[in-house]
């Protein structure tokens, strides 16, 4: 990862951490920026960690100014994904065992 993702990263935990508080569970970088093998214009994949249900479609829409804003000030893309802690935790499919497996709390 390098230094420009870490620092949109930081920008968008602190955004999320404003909007969510003590809802915010976590945030995980995971894909090609979280093995290490991403290339120059690779996107930036998060999953966000709420402590409730989720509905995230409302969740994305909700978030998509400020990272719309966020992605335009530093030419990247965030892929934002949002999920409850339950989920997170006990869901047995694929994605969620890759995110745990390769993931990087943020």
């Amino acid at each position: 990862m390098n230094d420009k993702v870490k620092v949109v990263l930081a920008q968008l935990r602190h955004y999320l951490e404003a909007l969510y508080g003590e809802q915010l569970d976590q945030v995980v970088l995971y894909g090609s920026q979280a093995r290490g093998d991403a290339k120059p214009d690779s996107d930036i994949d998060v999953l966000i960690v709420l402590k409730q249900p989720v509905d995230s479609s409302a969740e994305i829409e909700r978030t998509g100014e400020f990272t719309s804003h966020l992605c335009l000030e530093n030419n990247v893309l965030i892929s934002r994904t949002f999920t409850s802690i339950a989920q997170f935790k006990y869901e047995t499919g694929g994605f969620f065992r890759n995110v745990r497996r390769e993931g990087i709390a943020v």
